[in-house]
């Protein structure tokens, strides 16, 4: 692992056993990947005292306007992904859209609010790191909630925490209806497939983007 993920994971780690010490109860931690600036789940740090979020946004530009502003919502700049290293980040002009993935041409020409609004605009590299790792370094023995939403790769940031996923209570995730727009998604049934073979059951599903992308919520059996 590179000395820039060690410092941030240093970084998080310091922050959470500080809040750890001031908050004798708190017992409860939710991981928001793709957090983008927070806005499925600043909102639960600022009214749980006894909740901590570790937040991954592998865009530093956006990260940057939400590091700070709660002492238990940790913002990490990199993206979860299924190896430890580096990746290109592929940034959307709709910077929400970015993803570690490649779109299809054909697919975002029939996109509903895709053409012109999803272009890419720059490409970079970002740190990555795995579920199970960060999970392990950072001393987590469980998880309440993890939302992800990385743009196609859902399933991918799911399958990085490997045997750590039996520790993760509920998992909401986005996926793509019909034509994939991100080449190599997991479509609805693969995803469906999978969490069913891990112990999961499906509790929740709401369309979004005019029909196109669906949010699937999880709860271990």
């Amino acid at each position: 692992m590179n000395k820039t993920v060690e410092l941030w994971l240093h970084r998080a780690l310091r922050v959470s056993t500080k809040w750890r010490t001031r908050r004798r109860h708190y017992r409860r931690v939710w991981i928001d990947v793709g957090a983008h600036e927070g806005e499925t789940t600043l909102n639960f740090a600022a009214a749980r005292p006894d909740l901590i979020i570790y937040a991954f946004e592998p865009n530093l530009a956006v990260a940057s306007r939400t590091m700070g502003r709660l002492r238990n919502f940790v913002m990490l700049p990199m993206a979860v992904a299924m190896h430890d290293g580096t990746a290109e980040f592929k940034l959307s002009r709709f910077d929400a859209s970015s993803s570690l993935l490649e779109m299809h041409e054909e697919v975002l020409a029939k996109w509903i609010g895709g053409p012109g609004q999803l272009d890419v605009v720059d490409r970079f590299q970002v740190h990555t790191i795995r579920l199970d790792t960060f999970m392990n370094k950072m001393g987590i023995g469980n998880v309440e909630f993890l939302k992800v939403d990385a743009q196609g790769a859902d399933l991918d940031v799911i399958r990085s925490a490997g045997d750590r996923l039996a520790d993760i209570a509920r998992i909401k995730l986005e996926v793509t209806k019909g034509e994939q727009l991100y080449e190599g998604a997991a479509t609805p049934e693969s995803v469906l497939a999978f969490m069913t073979d891990h112990g999961f059951k499906l509790v929740d599903r709401v369309e979004q983007t005019h029909g196109q992308e669906e949010n699937l919520t999880f709860a271990r059996t």
